[in-house]
């Protein structure tokens, strides 16, 4: 069976605010099936790296952000790890 597991971090234009931000959205894939939610984090399009899935530059609040970005995704593959330590199935669920 194959468990491997993409992680990626993107802004949904479609959903720009007042304010012109974009919402950062997790897209996690698993065996072709895809689990898409909100980091509830916002950045100017100008400030997004869609190539590197983060925000550009060492502004404290670049920093910050992608600091939450990178625990999102340890903690994505913490989980998936531990599923596949414990022998459980492994879905997007």
């Amino acid at each position: 069976m194959d468990t491997r597991i993409s992680i990626l971090f993107y802004g949904r234009k479609a959903k720009t605010t007042r304010d012109n931000l974009v919402p950062i959205y997790l897209r996690v894939t698993l065996q072709g099936q895809r689990l898409e939610l909100s980091t509830h984090r916002y950045v100017s399009p100008a400030r997004w790296s869609a190539e590197a899935g983060k925000v550009k530059g060492s502004s404290a609040e670049a920093r910050s952000v992608n600091a939450y970005l990178e625990t999102l995704r340890t903690k994505a593959y913490g989980h998936h790890r531990e599923l596949l330590e414990e022998g459980r199935p492994v879905t997007v669920e």
